[in-house]
């Protein structure tokens, strides 16, 4: 299958080995039980999540009402300690295909993120988190949606990509970092000006790794917007640190990018 690499920085990018920079570990498998599930039920039960109770850990910070269901800006802040939480995924309870992205977090990241989402319908919006020991904990936020995000038209373009990513410290000592893949992110249900159903498109997997180890190993469906967007908070890094970010897409293409922690 044919590949493409195309990196543009938002910041000047730090100069590394080469194989740090292309270096990534082993991605698992998109899960494509949980993901092309149907219903939120059928996501819980591949993930072997059952009888999750509601945690008031868990706070979900996202608008009630969305004018535009394609671009839905959402943040999850557990206070739990980094460390305690290994995976922290979205659903959405209304769309198509409930699952929007799963998030595996090292003891480095704060479990907390930012992103933006596509919302079909209005419903709950789902964070749910599974601790280091298995057990599972879920957080829901009702939000009504007056326009479909997830199809409508489009109108078709060739296929081009690039990043943009920033990392600064904040006050209180962690690291923020923000971000940006282009990409159309299409569902498979939209049209384009003729009226013809645009195929899907859309990122899978991005991996984050510090200084070249791996923090965040993340898994998407097409409930993430055009243009995914992401902001991370790091608890062990510092100015001078490299972050490295590589994802690919369910048509093969893949991207990759650094940046260097700037003050």
């Amino acid at each position: 299958m044919q590949r493409r690499t195309v990196l543009k920085g938002w910041l000047a990018l730090a100069t590394l080995p080469l194989c740090l920079v292309i270096q990534k570990v082993q991605a698992a498998a998109w899960f494509v039980q949980a993901f092309e599930a149907k219903h939120t039920a059928e996501v819980m039960t591949a993930l072997q999540a059952k009888a999750v109770p509601l945690s008031p850990d868990i706070h979900i910070l996202a608008p009630q009402k969305a004018e535009n269901g394609a671009v839905v800006q959402v943040e999850v802040a557990i206070t739990q300690a980094a460390g305690n939480i290994s995976t922290l995924r979205l659903l959405a309870d209304a769309n198509p295909t409930p699952l929007i992205a799963s998030f595996e977090l090292g003891k480095q990241v704060l479990p907390k993120l930012v992103t933006r989402i596509k919302l079909a319908q209005s419903g709950d919006l789902i964070a749910l988190i599974q601790q280091t020991g298995g057990q599972f904990q879920q957080q829901r936020r009702a939000v009504t949606v007056l326009e479909d995000g997830c199809a409508g038209s489009e109108r078709e373009e060739p296929f081009a990509s690039s990043m943009k990513m920033r990392a600064r410290p904040l006050e209180d000592g962690t690291v923020e970092l923000k971000i940006i893949i282009v990409h159309p992110m299409r569902t498979g249900r939209s049209k384009n000006d003729d009226g013809v159903l645009m195929p899907a498109h859309f990122m899978q997997m991005m991996q984050v790794l510090l200084n070249g180890q791996l923090i965040v190993d993340a898994q998407t469906g097409t409930g993430i917007s055009r243009n995914p967007y992401f902001t991370f908070y790091l608890k062990q890094a510092k100015v001078g640190d490299v972050i490295a970010v590589h994802w690919q897409d369910n048509r093969g293409f893949e991207g990759q990018g650094q940046v260097t922690v700037a003050p």
